[in-house]
Formats: structure tokens, C-alpha cells, sequence
């Protein structure tokens, strides 16, 4: 059961699975071009950001289930009740939303658990102000170490470019792992298809529903970010979003229709599949009623014959013949022969 139903819009409930005294990792990066600084918090230590002037600042915090440190964060940061709601529910739609001093963003980062061999859904949310980026995930996760480590090696031109570049960093990173999910669906669907093509079992089935099903959810989570990307051209957004970075955004996007693309092409071969496995199941099935029919035909003079001499009349000649038993199996072996030989011929066997 939703645990926002009956609530007034504003409520801060995390809707979430995490157990709320899971402690919450927060760390702030400050970095410039020249230097870099990195200060790790836990709530418990009641952190309070220091921005300092000419660095860019990146707050990433690991957990939203804490909802004193998110009315905390909201607090300090003029953050409004309905943002944050939205934070801290887990199945919030991938949306943009404008505030005066802020842009709120949340979208779904997918990961493939190839231990469980599951796909993971997580939500992510940044908030970009005009001179500080905060990020929240559900739960620590080590998709971002690789702009980390740019960052603190001032590797590229992340160290030189705004916060409003690293927002774009971070959510191609995400976007980009879409694409392992992509490639992973993509190879599942190529093994069913020669399993279903080669052995049509229940199971195949079940599981084509089971990747179906997948997909569907994965579509779900994926499909709204075209209508995000394309809001970073509205004029209010464009007051945080710097003109230099508008290629990559472009980039971005083309990048997300590549991928609904990719995701409505695996769906529609998801359906072909499910009539595949309908088609070979009845070819299958044709194939067995053809050995029957054909098997059927063979026997049904050799039937007529048994039936002829097993009448049991006083006055049948060829029953008093000393070969007459030995001529019936000659003449039958004939007609099996003979009708082998034809559907041999006619390539029906």
C-alpha cells in the first residue's frame, strides 16, 4: 500500500525499503582548476556545508531515508516541502522542476546485480544551484567513482567548467550505464530466440514473459528522461545551464532517443518472440500429426487385408492355400515398402 495516500501534498515520507538508522555517507567536493578538497560527513555529525568563494562545490549524499537530515538539508538550502517529498519518494516519475534559486532533477539509475542476476533500480536527485550542485542517491553506489577520480586528479575539463557541467557529467554517466542495460536485454532476448527456435518449452515461455515484464520496467523508468532532457531549454532552466555546455546537452539527447529507440525495437522483438514460440510450438505439433497421418496411411490397407482374412468365412480359397499365409505378408511388406518409397519421393518424410 502507498504510504502517501491520506497525506496533505508536502508530506516528507520515505517510501523506500532502507532502514532509517542506516547511517547516511555525505561527502563535499571542493574543487577549482588549480586545488582540490574533499571533507566526509556522517549525519550523525551534524554537517553543515562550508562553500568557499572561487570553487565549485559538489555535496553527494548516500541515503534518503533519513528524513530529519533531508528537512535539514531543506532547511539550509530553502528547499520547499514539495521538492523534497519528492526526493524522498522512490517511485517518483524521472521529472525537471524550476524553483527561483534552484533546478530540481530526478530520474532512475538502473544497474545489472550479476551476482542476483537482477537489474536494480535506484532513484537519483540533484539540485543545482548557481553555485553548488547536491546530489542524493538511495544507497551508496560506486557508478560516479570514475568523475571522483577526475575530479580529485583534475583529469579533463571537469575541474575547469561549472557545476552545471558536472550535472551533466553525472547524468550522462547514468544515461551511458543504460546502454550495458540495453546490450544486456538485448543478448537475453538473442538466447531465447534460439532456445525457442531450437526447443519450445514452458519454461522459454516464462521466461519471455519474465524479460517482458523487465523491460517493460525498464522502459518505464527510461522513456520520460526525453522529455526532462528536451526542458533544458527552457528559458528558466537556462538560468543555471550555462551556453558552453549546450552541445553536450544535445548530445545527451540524442543519446536517450538512441536508446528508447533501442528499448521500443527489443519490445516489439519480445512480441515476435511470444509468436515464435506459438508458431514452432504449432509446426512442432504439425510435424507430429504428419508422422501420425503418414504412419495412419501406411497402416490403413495393411488393416484392410487383416480385416479381409480375418472374417472368419467357411468358403475363403486362399485360405486352404499352402503359401497363402507367406503370399498376405509378401504383398503386405509391398504396400508398406511402396508407400514408404512414395512419401520418401514426395519429400514428405
Amino acid at each position: 500500500m502507498n504510504k502517501k495516500v491520506g497525506l496533505q501534498p508536502g508530506s516528507l515520507i520515505y517510501t523506500g525499503s532502507i532502514d532509517k538508522n542506516t547511517e547516511i555517507p555525505i561527502t563535499q567536493y571542493s574543487y577549482n582548476n588549480k586545488s582540490f578538497n574533499k571533507t566526509h560527513f556522517l549525519y550523525k555529525d551534524n554537517f553543515s556545508a562550508n562553500l568557499k568563494e572561487n570553487f565549485k562545490t559538489w555535496i553527494d549524499i548516500d541515503g534518503i531515508h533519513n528524513i530529519d537530515l533531508i528537512k535539514k538539508i531543506g532547511e539550509k538550502f530553502k528547499i520547499d516541502s514539495l521538492i523534497l517529498e519528492d526526493l524522498l519518494n522512490n517511485s517518483q516519475r524521472p521529472k525537471l522542476e524550476v524553483r527561483e534559486n534552484f533546478i530540481f532533477i530526478t530520474l532512475k539509475m538502473i544497474t545489472h546485480n550479476k551476482a542476483l542476476n537482477k537489474y536494480e533500480y535506484e532513484q537519483v536527485s540533484f539540485i543545482l544551484f548557481k553555485n553548488l550542485l547536491l546530489s542524493f542517491q538511495e544507497k551508496p553506489n560506486n557508478i560516479f567513482d570514475n568523475i571522483k577520480l577526475r575530479i580529485e586528479n583534475n583529469i579533463g575539463v571537469l575541474s575547469s567548467k561549472d557545476e552545471d557541467y558536472l550535472l551533466y557529467a553525472l547524468i550522462d554517466r547514468i544515461v551511458d550505464n543504460y546502454f550495458l542495460i540495453i546490450e544486456d536485454l538485448e543478448e537475453k532476448i538473442q538466447n531465447l530466440e534460439i532456445q525457442i527456435s531450437t526447443n519450445p518449452t514452458k519454461e522459454a515461455f516464462e521466461d519471455i514473459l519474465i524479460q517482458k515484464k523487465e523491460l517493460l520496467k525498464v522502459k518505464k523508468s527510461i522513456f520520460p528522461l526525453r522529455e526532462l532532457v528536451s526542458k533544458f531549454s527552457d528559458v528558466k532552466v537556462r538560468d543555471f545551464i550555462q551556453n558552453d555546455i549546450s552541445i553536450y546537452l544535445i548530445d545527451l539527447q540524442d543519446h536517450i532517443i538512441i536508446i528508447n529507440e533501442s528499448i521500443d525495437f527489443l519490445f516489439n522483438r519480445e512480441n515476435d518472440l511470444i509468436q515464435l514460440y506459438h508458431s514452432t510450438l504449432s509446426n512442432n505439433m504439425n510435424e507430429v500429426m504428419k508422422v501420425l497421418a503418414m504412419i495412419s496411411t501406411i497402416f490403413i490397407p495393411l488393416s484392410f487385408l487383416a480385416g479381409v482374412y480375418g472374417m472368419n468365412f467357411q468358403f475363403m480359397p486362399e485360405l486352404t492355400w499352402k503359401y497363402g499365409y507367406f503370399i498376405i505378408l509378401i504383398i503386405m511388406f509391398i504396400i508398406f515398402a511402396g508407400s514408404i518409397l512414395f512419401f520418401k519421393k514426395k519429400k514428405w518424410w
